[in-house]
């Protein structure tokens, strides 16, 4: 009998594929190799920036990866955008004046480059050159700035998406939070589950024969988009109740396990 396979596979990074210790399991990445042999696409499905996998995308020899909450696909085998889609001018004139108000701690994530506000610095894991990395100031022209995502962190996350929320209302901007202290704003209308459906459209996949897998509230929709939606038992207690499957915790190779649980024999041997 033939053995089931999935039309791709979406998976959420930290907090999710990534163990505590941001790398991933033996096996997870044994299983990546294989469905890669298949032809079963493995995508990762972030809140990071394009410029925030790079590594990892070329460790486990993958080549689409979803970006900013959904809010862009890059090819990294064609060194290409396959889509994106940026915050409006005058709304991230008004956000960004406002952040400054506030004073509170972000950065501007765009296609390949990142603006940060007074005292941050990007991330370990960006890999920027120097031009690449500019300053959030008053006044500051934002002329042909392109910003997939704005992330505000060290702060109280259901506080600020309140505050937030009174002055943005969700025609104007998709806000959630991605972790403990941490926010991320995207464009209206743009989540990792519009970011799935849209790849799916461009690459002929089933949403419903998508396994997806995430932990938090910035991978709801997605998790509501695909047919196979899976969190690892170290997900929000929020989020449990949309799996289809309850995996194994962040650092013990959930990946693998949801596979198994959902197309058994497709691993065999690994």
């Amino acid at each position: 009998m033939e053995t089931k396979r999935p039309d791709a596979i979406v998976t959420d990074l930290d907090g999710t594929l990534l163990g505590p210790d941001k790398q991933v399991g033996e096996r997870d990445a044994a299983a990546i190799r294989r469905l890669t042999r298949l032809g079963i696409p493995v995508v990762p499905g972030t809140g990071r920036p394009i410029f925030g996998i790079g590594p990892l995308m070329e460790e486990l020899g993958l080549e689409l990866a979803l970006c900013s909450n959904g809010g862009s696909c890059y090819d990294f085998g064609r060194r290409e955008l396959v889509f994106a889609q940026t915050i409006p001018e005058g709304t991230l004139r008004r956000l960004v004046d406002w952040m400054l108000e506030k004073g509170v701690r972000c950065m501007l994530h765009t296609p390949f480059g990142i603006y940060c506000s007074q005292g941050v610095k990007p991330f370990a894991h960006y890999i920027l050159e120097e031009g690449q990395v500019g300053a959030i100031t008053p006044g500051m022209s934002l002329a042909g700035v392109e910003v997939l995502k704005v992330l505000i962190f060290d702060c109280d996350e259901n506080e600020m998406i309140r505050e937030l929320r009174a002055v943005f209302p969700e025609e104007e901007l998709a806000i959630c939070s991605s972790g403990i202290r941490l926010v991320d704003i995207n464009p209206p209308g743009v989540g990792k589950g519009d970011g799935v459906r849209r790849l799916a459209e461009c690459k002929g996949w089933r949403t419903e024969n998508i396994l997806a897998m995430g932990d938090n509230y910035n991978d709801r929709t997605m998790l509501e988009t695909v047919g196979m939606g899976v969190v690892p038992g170290n997900g929000e207690a929020e989020i449990r109740p949309l799996a289809k499957y309850v995996t194994t915790p962040n650092g013990e190779n959930p990946l693998s396990a949801a596979i198994d649980h959902f197309f058994p024999g497709l691993l065999e041997g690994i």
